[in-house]
């Protein structure tokens, strides 16, 4: 009896452990609402860059106050995701991790749009595209978006899966 009792503490604890592993790695995994959030905030940043970058080509700076007006709840909710991620996954300072994503963020986009001649022939038409999402959709629009890519949720792990889904392109 004895032996048995240690076998069903042995395989419990060892179930426990293995329960264990599997959540602190799913921890360190995108989630479908971080992949939502993080398209939310490229979205953001590359409206951002536009409206600076393409001053000559067209204004949008109504275009993109419009768009931040219309969408300032969900894109603050947003940002809190992106940040608690970073609270989440281990590796350091999460506040640091999140600054020096939004960073990378901006400084791809802007990049973009020094190498590419039509990026503000692109931008805005994707102006075009946002002034149709309604307030409160802006989710559903990037969850769509998400979809259409070709990473998915949950394969971006590790240290830093936030900042590898959002500049795999």
């Amino acid at each position: 009896m004895r032996l048995r009792s240690l076998f069903v503490g042995t395989a419990m604890a060892a179930l426990f452990g293995a329960g264990v592993a599997f959540a602190q790695q799913a921890a360190n995994c995108l989630t479908a609402e971080d992949a939502t959030a993080i398209k939310a905030r490229m979205l953001q940043t590359e409206l951002m860059v536009a409206t600076l970058s393409c001053r000559r080509a067209q204004s949008h700076e109504a275009d993109y106050n419009a768009f931040m007006d219309r969408h300032s709840v969900e894109l603050r909710r947003y940002n809190q995701v992106i940040q608690q991620h970073f609270g989440r996954v281990g590796g350091g300072n999460p506040q640091r991790r999140y600054d020096s994503f939004t960073t990378a963020l901006a400084n791809d986009a802007s990049n973009r749009s020094l190498a590419s001649a039509d990026f503000c022939d692109h931008t805005h038409k994707l102006f075009a595209t946002v002034a149709a999402i309604q307030r409160g959709r802006l989710g559903d629009h990037m969850t769509e978006m998400s979809r259409a890519g070709s990473l998915r949720t949950g394969e971006q792990c590790g240290r830093d899966p936030a900042m590898q889904f959002a500049l795999a392109r």
